[in-house]
């Protein structure tokens, strides 16, 4: 049985983003029709629609259907005339149907420009550039789902549907990692920082081998002088300018220079080999082509034929269940809809760093109850060291202050609203806690390597047998099998892997890191989106408890399922700089003062016609992009990009300024669209961030909460599974519950 199997879907051919929602659909295993002519390109196409159906509009039957998504891009959108009210509406364009900028024209370069994304992407002495291509459409798409199968959750209580509103600019500026973070904690501008360092850690990026590349993605103290052991580079740390490993972000070319010889000598197989076994996330860099021969994804059976044609394979699915229950009594029943679509809903949120905490945070936002369960020590010491302040940036004013764990924004982001019990699960009193909160819950999440939750006795025999209708979601780098399953996996060595560095590059220069740890929220919005899909296969079918098995690098993979497609039809994108070869031209240009860019697409002859006229440029330049781009860099170079974006706009070309931290505080667009909130945070005060960007026109998100303190609610939540005072007292006496981290 699949989750979706009695939903109909329509949407109307338009673009990536509304054909990636129609995928996940189709993926569940719903009725899917294509109406209209595709504007995609044939790789994306034949991929993203590969189990969908073409269809005429005169032949659909509306009152029969219960999703229409919509979508458009470079374009905006113009909703289609439709009076249904039953029916689930997607829509999804580049600035979203209201707003400030909601007429403006957008590609991914500008998708990518204005959200800020840009700005971290490059050589700091360079044009900042593109991220892989399409991203922010898959983003959107992924959110479009999400809001669909929550509206879809809504409707018998609301008695009606409603519309799902995306906006790929919002959707982009919601997946910073720290931009924004930094920017009001500290006044830091988040820049690009090169081909090495990007965030914390050092080595953090591409490295080249004796036979090709990999990506180095140590983050950690240990991580670090485990490499320096293991590479014998010891002797680094003696040096004047190094007094703690950290201090190699500040001074990269320390320790670059000296690895890099270390690596000129070796293959990739023998170095991933070796760092794998010291625990340093490392992994072999790959194009699209080279993960049809990836033994990982061969070993797990990823690739599936091509319909129609079974000598060309395409990604499967982005996660995978198991473990199916018959149903039971002690399913998921939904609350008041005016607490949202998910009222009700209990989640265990096991969940660290970025990708399953950010699954976790759209659960709650859509109304579902969130605890926590941290370990005590998982905020960091009691005291951290001055390198790590000066590398994260994360705290009020770079001051830690007397409770550092409670005033980490980086933390605090991910768990807003949510509830925190600090829970030691390596004893056995705090694993005989988790097992009673285990039955009166309806989700547990997590995202460990494969091996911890079955080494804590809580493999998922043992979860469905203490709650035989949970949906448990594990979210494994690698997923639960294969040469791989063990290796440990950062957003940012998956990347690599998973083929999006190599679509990044200037053309002189390639392959590049990724301006965040972009595997990261793919897979977090892959993992609510699976989530979801059981909760209505839960309610409609009376299906029971469930394995879901997310694996962060198949999901990564899923989202460049093009790309892979192409590879095999020698037509490989490749690193193009910020250029496309679908528009007649595109690029990042220069703009007045410091370090200021504007992003350009030109999508066909009409615009060329448009920005020629504009700045008397030559027509025959079109056949010239090097000549034209050194003719606009000259022009741009005199404007002020915010203005000149405008200009560019009114006149139908799409363009954006590149926009840094304080460009998105201060977006008219986003505040139009009511993208941000702030709340009163305990022991840090004011916090603003921006809200999840789903716009539901019945149940909207609810507003933000304060993230908890470190085992804030122990009380409440021990409480509630049945422990009495008593019991809680012996808990924290023993230091298997918390409030602060050990000494």
């Amino acid at each position: 049985m699949t989750p979706l199997q009695d939903l109909v879907v329509v949407t109307f051919a338009g673009s990536m983003a509304g054909a990636y929602c129609a995928k996940m659909f189709a993926d569940g295993g719903a009725q899917v029709s294509i109406v209209g002519e595709s504007a995609l390109g044939p790789h994306q196409q034949d991929y993203l629609y590969a189990h969908c159906q073409m269809a005429q509009l005169h032949d659909i039957d509306f009152a029969a259907v219960d999703v229409v998504i919509e979508s458009a891009a470079p374009d905006p959108l113009v909703p289609a005339a439709l009076a249904h009210p039953h029916l689930v509406r997607v829509q999804m364009s580049p600035f979203g149907v209201r707003g400030d900028h909601a007429h403006w024209k957008g590609t991914d370069l500008t998708d990518y420009a204005a959200s800020g994304h840009a700005y971290l992407y490059g050589d700091p002495q360079r044009e900042p550039l593109r991220g892989p291509p399409e991203q922010p459409a898959v983003a959107a798409g992924l959110y479009g789902f999400v809001g669909a199968m929550a509206a879809l959750l809504a409707r018998d209580r609301l008695g009606t549907g409603q519309t799902v509103e995306i906006a790929h600019v919002q959707v982009m500026a919601a997946l910073h990692q720290v931009t924004l973070l930094r920017w009001f904690m500290t006044g830091d501008v988040f820049c690009r920082m090169g081909n090495r360092y990007t965030g914390q850690g050092q080595p953090n990026g591409p490295y080249r081998c004796r036979n090709g590349w990999l990506s180095i993605t140590a983050v950690t103290h240990q991580q670090v002088e485990s490499l320096l052991g293991v590479t014998g580079l010891l002797d680094l740390l003696d040096l004047p300018e190094i007094n703690s490993v950290m201090d190699f972000q500040q001074h990269p070319a320390l320790l670059d220079d000296p690895l890099c010889d270390w690596l000129s000598t070796r293959t990739v197989d023998e170095v991933v080999e070796l760092f794998q076994a010291m625990r340093i996330p490392t992994a072999p860099l790959l194009d699209p082509g080279e993960l049809l021969h990836d033994p990982q994804l061969i070993d797990r059976s990823f690739f599936e034929p091509l319909t129609g044609d079974p000598a060309t394979f395409i990604p499967g699915k982005p996660f995978r269940t198991s473990h199916q229950q018959p149903a039971g009594d002690s399913g998921w029943r939904p609350g008041p809809i005016e607490e949202g679509p998910l009222a009700g809903l209990q989640v265990l949120d096991l969940a660290r760093v970025w990708a399953g905490p950010l699954c976790g945070r759209i659960l709650r936002d859509l109304g579902a109850q969130v605890v926590w369960v941290e370990a005590p020590w998982h905020r960091g010491p009691k005291e951290i060291p001055q390198s790590m302040l000066d590398a994260t940036r994360y705290f009020p004013d770079d001051d830690p202050g007397e409770h550092q764990w409670n005033r980490n924004t980086h933390f605090v982001k991910y768990a807003l609203g949510k509830q925190s019990l600090a829970l030691d699960l390596q004893t056995p009193a705090g694993q005989d806690v988790l097992a009673r909160l285990v039955p009166g819950s309806h989700v547990l999440l997590e995202n460990f390597s494969s091996r911890v939750m079955p080494q804590l006795g809580f493999d998922e025999a043992r979860l469905h047998e203490l709650n035989p209708d949970l949906i448990y979601l594990t979210m494994p780098g690698y997923g639960r099998s294969g040469p791989a399953e063990h290796w440990l996996a950062y957003g940012s060595s998956v990347d690599s892997h998973a083929g999006l560095s190599s679509l990044i590059g200037y053309p002189d220069q390639t392959p590049w890191k990724g301006g965040v740890a972009w595997p990261d929220p793919i897979a977090g919005l892959h993992a609510a989106s699976a989530v979801l899909g059981q909760l209505w296969s839960s309610l409609s079918s009376g299906t029971g408890g469930v394995t879901i098995e997310a694996a962060q690098f198949e999901s990564t993979v899923a989202a460049i399922g093009d790309q892979v497609l192409a590879s095999q039809r020698k037509d490989r994108y490749g690193a193009q700089g910020n250029r496309d070869c679908r528009f007649v031209a595109q690029g990042v240009y220069p703009c007045r003062g410091d370090d200021e860019w504007i992003a350009i697409s030109v999508i066909d002859g009409t615009g060329f016609a448009s920005i020629s006229a504009m700045f008397d440029l030559d027509p025959a330049l079109a056949e010239d992009h090097d000549r034209f781009d050194q003719a606009l860099s000259i022009i741009t170079a005199r404007h002020v990009a915010s203005d000149l974006a405008v200009q560019l706009q009114q006149a139908g070309i799409a363009a954006s300024k590149v926009a840094k931290s304080p460009d998105i505080a201060s977006d008219s667009h986003l505040r139009s669209r009511s993208a941000w909130g702030t709340i009163d945070q305990p022991e840090i005060g004011e916090f603003t961030t921006l809200v999840t960007p789903i716009a539901l026109s019945a149940t909207p998100v609810r507003p933000l909460a304060a993230a908890p303190t470190m085992g804030e609610h122990n009380e409440h939540v021990l409480r509630a599974a049945g422990f009495d005072q008593s019991d809680i007292v012996a808990l924290a006496a023993e230091r298997v519950i918390a409030t602060e981290p050990p000494d």
